[in-house]
């Protein structure tokens, strides 16, 4: 896809109500864990508020183990269209497949204290190391905008990062970030249930935290 060649994205797919309707109830009724303590105590959706569990946990957000047990997930990640614009990018089939859905909770945590604590690294800028060559298709379940967790991206940046951006952490400042590749750059990705994206994660993004309500998302990495 040339889009995803020369931005780092493409955004454009959307998923038929009937398949959101499905994904978004099979992730209000499977058990969800925290995702500082995956191997800690599960949870339901319906009993966290602002973030919290009903144990007094803090938690940011809330991951289910193995999401392609729902058949309206399995079909997302076989569309004949969404493997078409992945195996057009990279070139070749992809060798591996990795399938997240997990909710973002909306609360009043502060940054510090999402990072430090709750383990929830991506809302900074980074980029992604995942194999030679990999993409990602994102999916928003529920309506999204900045104030319930919308994705942030630096179209672009997946190319001619300077050296010192390339050595160490792949982590960034936002203010570095905007200086290097320039703000005319940096969009937000917001849209109804269903709007779905495909972006090559080696450029700069991030995660908006949620504050006013929850965030369904739906992620499929392919890796070459």
């Amino acid at each position: 896809m040339e889009a995803i060649s020369t931005d780092a994205v493409y955004v454009g797919l959307n998923l038929p109500p009937d398949i959101v309707a499905e994904i978004d109830e099979f992730a209000r009724t499977e058990p969800l864990h925290a995702n500082y303590d995956p191997n800690g105590p599960t949870f339901s959706y319906g009993e966290v508020q602002r973030g919290r569990t009903p144990d007094g946990r803090s938690v940011a957000l809330g991951g289910i183990r193995e999401p392609c047990r729902s058949p309206a997930v399995q079909a997302v990640v076989n569309d004949p269209v969404l493997r078409s614009i992945v195996t057009a990018y990279l070139r070749h089939t992809p060798r591996q497949i990795t399938t997240i859905l997990h909710w973002s909770f909306a609360s009043d945590f502060d940054e510090e204290e999402r990072r430090k604590r709750l383990r929830h690294h991506v809302i900074d800028y980074h980029y992604d190391v995942s194999g030679f060559n990999f993409v990602y298709a994102s999916f928003y379940i529920g309506d999204t905008d900045r104030y319930s967790g919308a994705h942030v991206m630096m179209k672009r940046s997946h190319k001619r990062k300077p050296l010192r951006m390339l050595l160490g952490s792949a982590s960034a400042s936002q203010e570095d970030v905007r200086r290097q590749f320039g703000m005319d750059n940096e969009i937000i990705i917001e849209g109804p249930a269903g709007t779905g994206f495909v972006q090559d994660t080696s450029c700069y993004h991030r995660a908006t935290p949620p504050t006013l309500r929850d965030r369904l998302m739906l992620a499929v990495r392919f890796i070459n």
